[in-house]
């Protein structure tokens, strides 16, 4: 009896060790199992986090001062305050980031696709049309802020000039390459930003009159406009543009150097800063004014994208006022805090009037 017993009780012991071996076994698959899940989450994370997506990311860029990028020959006054522009950051996007953005909706961050560039359009040209604008831009910054001064600038040009016929544009089939817009809704336009501003102040889907010189004969089309660029809600007749003609004579020569920056989203805040230079009265009040907002030759401030990263720019640099065109206002006053006015223009009387009323 006892032999049988101590069978049974090695037999036990012996089934009781299998068994928790097996036990083991189990705990040690289970353990490699999520070591190879959390190995493949890593390299599939890492593989998201470095392959581009078809999207740029925009987000809060750059609010810098103007006092360092112009220079005036000729008497100027110090200014105890600064006049910032602003600028979005824009940076390709991971598929994780674009995942991110799509998945959370974090505030201030916005996809754009990367099918920015108008069809048959590169991006080295894309490019010097950005810095065309950029430099006609600052070009009517210098004469309204001149004029506004006291001084007689004078600038001119006879239209713009078309390069591009775009096949998915309404235009086609209409205007040609090499014809010369010279009106917009039988208002003459002298200048590519002129151009611009006139067709995009507009709602998509309405139509514009475009006459153009061909040949040296006048002919007027109505053309619908249409959304273009996957990007952008910004209206379309659906052609590439460049300055013809331009010309201008100023009493006192000013130079603009904003190094990479493009585009005429600035054009307000040059004036701002140039007209400041030139008077007596220092406008900033020693406070830090930042603003955006095209400019055109009779003083009007035009839309612009972005706005409310660019505020939220303004803001981390410590402005206290931003100047916003009235087309992007509603956008804008959604960003309004105690730290930060925001106040919508019309035009750059506007910006002056207000600061007058300073005290």
């Amino acid at each position: 009896m006892n032999i049988i017993k101590r069978l049974l009780s090695r037999f036990f012991k012996l089934i009781v060790g299998k068994g928790s071996e097996i036990e083991m076994g189990i705990d040690l698959i289970k353990k490699r199992s999520f070591w190879i899940k959390a190995l493949i989450v890593v390299v599939v994370v890492g593989i998201l986090a470095v392959y581009p997506s078809d999207y740029y990311l925009i987000s809060p860029g750059i609010a810098k001062p103007l006092s360092p990028m112009v220079n005036i020959k000729a008497d100027t006054y110090l200014q105890t305050g600064k006049v910032m522009l602003t600028a979005v950051s824009m940076k390709s996007a991971s598929l994780l980031e674009y995942m991110y953005v799509k998945l959370f909706n974090p505030d201030l961050i916005e996809l754009q696709s990367k099918n920015l560039l108008p069809p048959n359009m590169n991006m080295e040209e894309y490019f010097k049309f950005m810095r065309e604008m950029m430099k006609e831009s600052q070009m009517k910054a210098k004469a309204v802020a001149l004029e506004a001064a006291g001084y007689n600038p004078q600038v001119s040009g006879q239209g713009a000039k078309i390069t591009h016929v775009l096949k998915e544009g309404n235009a086609k089939g209409k205007l040609k390459p090499g014809d010369i817009i010279i009106k917009v809704d039988g208002e003459p336009v002298g200048l590519l930003t002129e151009v611009v501003s006139e067709i995009q102040d507009r709602k998509v889907g309405a139509q514009v009159r475009v006459t153009v010189k061909r040949d040296g004969v006048k002919k007027t089309y109505s053309i619908k406009t249409k959304k273009i660029q996957n990007n952008a809600d910004n209206p379309s007749i659906g052609v590439l543009i460049t300055s013809y003609k331009r010309e201008y004579d100023f009493p006192i020569k000013i130079n603009i150097n904003a190094g990479r920056i493009g585009g005429p989203s600035a054009g307000s805040m040059f004036a701002l800063q140039i007209f400041n230079q030139l008077t007596k009265k220092d406008y900033t009040y020693g406070l830090k004014i930042a603003g955006t907002g095209t400019i055109s030759l009779e003083g009007k401030v035009g839309r612009i994208d972005g706005v409310k990263q660019k505020i939220a720019a303004a803001k981390e640099r410590g402005a206290k006022i931003f100047f916003t065109p009235q087309a992007n206002a509603k956008a804008a006053k959604e960003m309004e805090t105690p730290e930060i006015k925001i106040v919508s223009v019309k035009n750059f009387t506007d910006i002056i009037n207000y600061l007058k009323s300073l005290k």
